[in-house]
C-alpha cells in the first residue's frame, strides 16, 4: 500500500507528538511492505528525522498546527487549504494520528482518524478560551467523523466514549494502545535530597492539580519534609492551562517551597526524575490513555492514578486507585506510599511487568492491521 500520513502533530511536544513520533519509528522498524508520504507543515518538516519507507512533503503553511491550533486561536483557513491540496499522490488511504490536526481530504480514499478521547467534546470548559473555539472544534471533529472510514481510538475506555458521544458503530473504532518509549527504563540515578512525588503532563484543567496540591499540602508526608514535582509546560504551551490559578493556590496553602512547577523537561531530565521518584501520581478527572502512567511504571515507580476513566484500565492492579474528587483519600494513598518501602517494592515490580504489556512495535502491528482491514473494506 502507498499511505499518506499526517505529519502536522510532528513537532507537537505533548501526548499528541510523542504518539506521533514513537508510532512512525515503530512503523518503520516494523512494516517491510508499504511505503508512506507523510505532509508536514512548515514547522514540523524541518524536525522530521525518518528515513526508510517515509517520503516527506513539505507543505508551505503560514504557521504549523502547535502554533495556531492553541486554545485562544485556531488555523488559518488557508493553511487548511494548502495542506488538503498537497495530497495529490496516488494513495491508497490515509491516516490522521490526531483528529487535533485533521483537515479535510478533497477525494475519496478510505480515511482512519486518530481520536485520543473526547474530553474536548463533553468539557469543553477544559480546552477552550471562548465559544467560537469551542464551535470550530465540534466542527471539525465531526466532519472528520464524516469524513473516516474507521476511528481509531487508544483504550477500551475512549472507545465506549466515542461510541456513546458521537453515536458512532463500536465497530466502526479499533483501538491501538500507547506505550512508554524506550528512553524509559529503570536507571540508576543518584538519590535525590528529599522524598518527592512526582507528577508528568499538561498543566491543564482537567489534569484536576488542583486536588493534588491540596491533598498534597493535607499529607503527613509534606509536614516531614517530602516534595511534589509538577512536570510540564506552563509557558509556551498552546493548550488550555491554570497555572496562574495553581500558583495562587500554592500561595494560599503556604506550600510553595515543597510544590515545585519545573515546566518542559528534555526526555534524559525525565528518565531521571521518573528512576527517582518515590511515587508517580497522576488523579486527572479524565484521561484517554495516561502516556505518563506507562512511562512511570516502566521506570519501575508505584503510581497513583484517578478512578473511572482509562487510567484504571492501563494501569490494572499494578497501582493505586483513588477517587479524583476526595482529597483526603488522595492524600491516604500516598502516605500509604511515601511510609511503606515494602509497598513501594510490591508496586513497582507489579508496574515493570504491567507496562512490559504495551510496546510500540505491538501498535505498529495493530495500525497495520486496521490499514490492511481499510484497504480490504474499500476493495468490495
Amino acid at each position: 500500500m502507498h499511505v499518506g500520513i499526517d505529519g502536522g502533530c510532528w513537532s507537537n511536544q505533548r501526548g499528541y507528538g510523542r504518539v506521533l513520533r514513537e508510532l512512525m519509528k515503530a512503523l518503520g522498524e516494523t512494516d517491510v511492505s508499504n511505503r508512506y508520504t507523510v505532509y508536514l507543515d512548515s514547522s514540523s518538516y524541518p524536525l522530521f528525522d525518518l528515513k526508510g519507507p517515509f517520503d516527506a512533503r513539505r507543505v508551505a503553511t503560514s504557521q504549523g498546527v502547535a502554533e495556531s491550533a492553541t486554545a485562544g486561536s485556531h488555523r488559518s483557513t488557508r493553511d487548511l487549504l494548502r495542506m488538503s491540496l498537497a495530497v495529490r499522490e496516488p494513495l491508497d488511504l490515509f491516516f490522521f494520528p490526531s483528529v487535533y490536526s485533521y483537515f479535510p481530504l478533497l477525494r475519496r480514499i478510505p480515511v482512519i482518524v486518530g481520536i485520543h478521547d473526547t474530553i474536548a467534546d463533553r468539557n469543553p470548559q477544559f480546552s477552550f478560551s471562548s465559544k467560537k473555539q469551542e464551535w470550530l472544534w465540534r466542527a471539525k471533529v465531526r466532519l472528520a467523523i464524516a469524513q473516516a472510514d474507521t476511528i481509531l481510538t487508544v483504550s477500551q475506555y475512549s472507545k465506549r466514549s466515542i461510541a456513546e458521544w458521537f453515536h458512532v458503530p463500536a465497530a466502526r473504532i479499533a483501538v491501538m494502545r500507547e506505550a512508554a518509549s524506550p528512553r524509559f527504563c529503570v536507571r540508576e540515578f543518584e538519590a535525590p535530597p528529599l522524598p518527592f512525588a512526582l507528577y508528568v503532563g499538561g498543566i491543564s484543567p482537567n489534569k484536576n492539580l488542583a486536588t493534588l496540591i491540596r491533598a498534597f499540602a493535607r499529607s503527613v508526608a509534606r509536614s516531614q519534609g517530602a516534595q511534589l514535582l509538577l512536570v510540564g509546560d506552563y509557558l509556551s504551551d498552546g493548550f488550555k492551562g491554570n497555572y496562574a490559578e495553581l500558583k495562587a493556590l500554592v500561595a494560599e496553602l503556604e506550600v510553595g517551597c515543597q510544590v515545585v512547577f519545573t515546566g518542559f523537561v528534555p526526555d534524559e531530565e525525565l528518565c531521571r526524575l521518573y528512576n527517582t521518584c518515590t511515587l508517580f501520581v497522576m488523579p486527572s478527572l479524565d484521561e484517554g490513555f495516561g502516556l505518563p502512567a506507562i512511562e512511570a511504571m516502566a521506570c519501575g515507580r508505584p503510581v497513583i492514578v484517578s478512578s473511572g476513566n482509562s487510567l484504571e484500565e492501563v494501569v490494572a492492579d499494578a497501582g493505586l486507585t483513588v477517587d479524583p474528587h476526595n482529597v483526603e483519600e488522595l492524600a491516604a494513598a500516598m502516605d500509604r506510599l511515601f511510609s511503606r518501602e515494602d509497598l513501594r517494592r510490591s508496586l513497582g515490580e507489579r508496574a515493570i511487568r504491567r507496562a512490559s504489556e504495551f510496546s510500540w512495535e505491538t501498535a505498529a502491528r495493530q495500525l497495520l492491521d486496521v490499514f490492511e482491514q481499510a484497504r480490504r473494506r474499500a476493495s468490495r
